[in-house]
């Protein structure tokens, strides 16, 4: 299975409240961190990142949120989507 049809999860530690327009995140595993707030496209991707969706249909969910193609927006799903997985937020993982 390549990396890029595995799905996204988020870290079960990691609060999150809000919608596609708007989330608010709280990882409770590092209390250090304030809060993060996701808006606009950020926000979409946060809550398309659903532990079945993989790259694609990440990209999918996000475009169709914004009248674009997958193809448009993966390019910044892929970065914010590494931004994350930095911050260890999300991570991809196997079903």
């Amino acid at each position: 299975m390549s990396s890029s049809s595995l799905p996204w999860r988020r870290r079960a530690s990691v609060v999150s409240v809000g919608d596609s327009g708007r989330t608010a995140l709280i990882d409770l595993d590092d209390a250090a961190h304030p809060p993060r707030i996701l808006n606009g496209p950020a926000a979409a991707v946060w809550q398309a990142v659903d532990g079945e969706r993989d790259l694609t249909a990440v990209c999918e969910r996000v475009a169709d949120e914004f009248g674009m193609t997958g193809d448009e927006v993966r390019s910044d799903v892929v970065a914010f989507l590494e931004s994350l997985a930095a911050q260890r937020l999300v991570a991809q993982e196997e079903r």
